[in-house]
């Protein structure tokens, strides 16, 4: 009998070892593997309907939805990082010079802005025994700013490099999931120890809420930055395209949103002195852009789930402090599942008690 236990303990340690090591394996890929299986779910029914129009070719169908996600979505997401990097930059440069030319660069127009230009004017004469002081921090900060786009310059090469790989690996990852993802999902729901009804049911309620996360995320985003975006356009606000980007990447952000980026903006336009300008933008942003995250998102979450939103957001949130972005849908994944095993749990035990 002991020397059953030692065997069987054994045994445990050493399976434990190997699942532990095959861990380690796959943790550098966790993020395209993640991302891989959440556009396989998205795209899970255009899959299905390709395959049958295909007469269940599995292979053309998973490649010609890879190329697809390419040409639709990686594409386009490229262009749009390469406009919003350029503008960055273009902001940056700006910045550097502004800070090169001296105090005196910070005097608004006359013409444009009397009353600012008068008392900015009035607070560098004031300031003109510490001139000297005033022009080398100024230089300093020029410098440093030189030196922040050389090192954020190489960091972004680097990253770049890091960024490909990752894409390669996701597509091949997504590849394969659209080929071969039924017969591995068949084999998992073997090991699981529920019923194919349970299992079934655990698996509809994690597709469920990540669907409706993803659409109700992506579409409150897109909706969200596109109506920053024209404001932004129509106010003439420098680089409309890269604040309208970081409006909708906002939206992913709990409690503060988008007016983590359009509330600095009001700030900015207050102190150039454009006052109208920032009334507009204020009242424009509060009762359009902050409101549609309030209609769209519960719409479209809450409709699609019967979990409650409260625990739906501290997912999410906690998801993305630990995460990341991926979070956003990791978060709501491991609720879901959660609540899942408590429902089976409270069926066979609770009910047989």
């Amino acid at each position: 009998m002991n020397a059953k236990w030692a065997s069987l303990l054994l045994a445990g340690f050493l399976t434990l070892i190997v699942f532990a090591l095959l861990f380690r394996l796959f943790l550098p890929f966790f993020q395209p593997i993640s991302w891989a299986v959440i556009l396989s779910l998205f795209l899970f029914p255009l899959n299905r309907f390709l395959r049958k129009k295909l007469h269940g070719r599995r292979g053309l169908s998973a490649l010609i939805l890879t190329i697809s996600v390419v040409v639709f979505i990686l594409i386009p997401v490229s262009f749009a990082l390469t406009e919003v990097t350029a503008q960055a930059l273009d902001l940056i440069r700006g910045g550097k010079s502004l800070l090169e030319r001296g105090p005196e660069a910070l005097i608004p127009s006359s013409e444009v802005h009397p009353r600012l230009h008068a008392l900015v004017k009035v607070i560098i004469e004031r300031l003109s025994p510490f001139e000297n002081q005033v022009k080398q921090v100024l230089a300093t900060v020029a410098s440093n700013t030189g030196q922040f786009l050389f090192t954020q310059g190489k960091a972004l090469f680097k990253n770049t490099v890091q960024l490909i790989l990752n894409l390669v690996f996701m597509l091949v990852t997504l590849f394969y999931i659209f080929r071969d993802g039924d017969e591995f999902f068949e084999k998992v729901k073997g090991l699981l120890p529920t019923s194919p009804e349970e299992t079934e049911r655990i698996a509809g309620k994690v597709q469920e809420v990540l669907l409706a996360v993803l659409y109700g995320s992506i579409l409150t985003g897109l909706i969200q930055g596109l109506a920053a975006l024209f404001i932004y356009l129509v106010l003439r606000v420098p680089s409309p395209v890269l604040l309208g980007l970081f409006t909708a990447a906002a939206s992913f952000v709990p409690i503060v949103g988008t007016a983590l980026v359009w509330v600095p903006i009001v700030i900015y336009l207050l102190i150039k002195g454009a006052i109208f300008k920032a009334l507009i933008l204020l009242i424009y942003c509060a009762l359009v852009v902050s409101q549609i995250d309030s209609i769209i998102r519960p719409f479209i979450v809450g409709s699609r789930t019967e979990i409650h939103n409260l625990f739906l957001f501290f997912s999410i949130l906690g998801g993305l402090k630990t995460f990341g972005i991926l979070g956003v849908f990791l978060g709501p994944i491991i609720l879901s599942l959660s609540v899942s095993l408590i429902e089976i749990y409270r069926l066979k035990v609770l009910q047989r008690a």
